[in-house]
């Protein structure tokens, strides 16, 4: 029995302790309510938030962080975006003058070719493309029915070269085929003797002419077209004869670089 007693009087003695600590935590939150006046359940959590601050002060400096970096950001790309506006002007300012300067260069070649009144009867075009990208013989101008080009016209280079013809028309270019183009036939005249032929197209831009073994020609002879407005058409290269041959065949090429040319003249209706 005292045995039994014992251990009850020590259960009671360890109950008692949570409930000691208990009471002395209401008297000391009382106590300190008194003093600071402040009943309310704000007193209560004001420690946490004492405890909270600095998290939360750290909370601010990151959110003030990051918007200032995002500000960075913005602005860096509003930076970027106009250093882009900016080249692509300056890229377009420069084809601008490409273009300007260009258009001067025809312009002096279309002088220096023609007089003012002459240059009322042609048509300026720029070659843009030639062989071995077109069929040999055949050019391609950026000169087109909208800019008044006819099928038909003669196509001339640093307008005193007979080149071919417009073949075909289309509203913003036009094909060029060369008078040396294979089975053409142009009517032309020796110049130095004024003995009329027909130069025949070989293709490859070569020419060749049948004349009598009687008819005086040499090497470097000019081959021009009749009339009172004569083109020169080529310059003799090479003269073949045969001794039982009564003809002489007189070999000839256009004589421009196709390769090199760059603009060519429409001679109007």
């Amino acid at each position: 029995m005292t045995f039994r007693r014992n251990i009850k009087n020590q259960n009671r003695r360890g109950l008692s302790t949570p409930r000691k600590f208990l009471a002395i935590g209401l008297a000391v939150f009382f106590l300190l309510a008194l003093v600071l006046q402040d009943f309310s359940f704000k007193f209560a959590i004001r420690p946490f938030f004492y405890a909270m601050e600095p998290l939360l002060k750290t909370k601010k400096d990151l959110k003030n962080w990051w918007e200032g970096k995002r500000a960075g950001f913005a602005e860096k790309k509003n930076i970027l975006a106009e250093n882009r506006a900016l080249t692509e002007k300056a890229a377009e300012m420069k084809i601008s003058l490409s273009f300007l300067e260009i258009f001067e260069k025809e312009n002096a070649e279309l002088k220096a070719a023609f007089s003012a009144e002459e240059r009322k009867n042609y048509i300026f075009g720029s070659v843009i493309s030639r062989p071995p990208f077109t069929p040999y013989d055949l050019l391609i101008i950026d000169a087109g029915a909208k800019d008044g080009v006819e099928e038909g016209m003669q196509v001339l280079a640093f307008g005193k070269v007979l080149l071919g013809y417009v073949a075909d028309v289309f509203p913003d270019k036009s094909k060029v085929k060369l008078i040396s183009s294979f089975g053409e036939e142009t009517n032309v005249v020796l110049e130095s003797s004024g003995i009329p032929a027909i130069a025949a197209g070989k293709g490859g831009e070569n020419f060749e002419i049948i004349l009598s073994r009687m008819t005086d020609i040499g090497v470097g002879e000019k081959i021009i077209t009749d009339g009172k407005n004569p083109l020169l058409v080529g310059i003799v290269e090479k003269i073949e004869r045969q001794a039982t041959d009564p003809y002489q065949k007189i070999i000839f090429r256009l004589p421009i670089n196709i390769q090199a040319l760059t603009k060519v003249f429409l001679l109007k209706k």
